[in-house]
């Protein structure tokens, strides 16, 4: 492995993901991370949290909704409804992770 090749700030493996850091008190170069870290990074894992909670509530508001309230629970609506948080909050940590990911340097886009 080359000097240049970056590492994560918590465990020094070869970084993959590189976050600007928006908060005052952090390190105004940002924070880069590997894989593994990168999936639980605060900043990431709460948005995506914020997200799932307002798009999962407006999708289950119009496919399960009517199910649950009249009383007609059943074992696949209650996996429905965890998959329909589940989703956004996936596809918004993807989002995030994608556009944060370290280019390679010998290629472009």
């Amino acid at each position: 492995m080359s000097k240049d090749t970056p590492r994560c700030d918590l465990c020094a493996r070869t970084a993959r993901y590189h976050f600007a850091v928006a908060e005052p008190a952090g390190d105004p170069l940002g924070a880069t991370r590997c894989a593994r870290h990168a999936i639980f990074y605060q900043p990431v894992r709460r948005s995506a949290q914020r997200i799932a909670a307002v798009v999962g509530t407006v999708l289950f508001g119009i496919n399960q909704a009517d199910v649950v309230f009249t009383g007609r629970l059943t074992p696949l609506v209650v996996v429905k409804s965890v998959l329909t948080y589940a989703v956004p909050f996936s596809v918004s940590t993807y989002s995030a992770l994608r556009i944060n990911r370290l280019r390679d340097r010998d290629h472009t886009g």
